[in-house]
Order: C-alpha cells, then sequence, then structure tokens
C-alpha cells in the first residue's frame, strides 16, 4: 500500500518522500493533500475521510491505516459552499473524526 501512494505522491510533487517523513516537512500543502485525497480515493477505490492525511500524517502511518481490516468507511456525503472554516471549526472536525473529546 506505501508503494502505491508513494506512486500518487511523487506523481504530485515530482519526488518521492520517505515512509517516515511528515507530508508538512516533505514540502506537500493542503491542497497537495487534497489532490492526494481525491487520487486515492478515485484511482485506488479506496474509501477514505479527508481527515485522514492529516490524522496519519505520513506515508507509514497512512498505508498501516489503510491495510487494518476494518469495515469500509462511509464516503463524506458532497457538500456545496464552504468546505474550510476557520481552525477552530477545523480542529472540532478532526477531533470528532478522530473521536476524541474536546
Amino acid at each position: 500500500m506505501a508503494e502505491r501512494i508513494g506512486a500518487l505522491i511523487e506523481e504530485l510533487v515530482g519526488r518521492r518522500i520517505a515512509v517516515g517523513e511528515n507530508f508538512f516537512e516533505a514540502g506537500l500543502t493542503s491542497l497537495t493533500l487534497v489532490r492526494l485525497h481525491e487520487a486515492i480515493t478515485e484511482r485506488l477505490d479506496i474509501d477514505l475521510p479527508a481527515t485522514a492525511l492529516f490524522t496519519y500524517p505520513n506515508l507509514g502511518a497512512l498505508a498501516a491505516h489503510l491495510s487494518e481490516p476494518s469495515e469500509p468507511a462511509p464516503r463524506e456525503p458532497v457538500r456545496g459552499g464552504r468546505t474550510g472554516g476557520s481552525r477552530r471549526e477545523v480542529r472540532a472536525r478532526l477531533r470528532r473524526d478522530r473521536g476524541t473529546p474536546r
């Protein structure tokens, strides 16, 4: 799984990144992560919440998460309007997706 996702990253940014290298420290931006999420869900046909790339912030952690046997994650509904929000709203969504308390 890490090889397949690594190939998508290389296609997006033009170079390979180390398995344990943090996405942001490797130079990926939030926009790149959104594009990576689209590539994973569309080209690899994997249901994955967009926040997973922030919850599992490197190739190794993300690949391990995707390799875990589990029930398929429900696809996130497509919402119109704003997808971002304030930092507080984004953090609240991340906590909710991880199931951690405020």
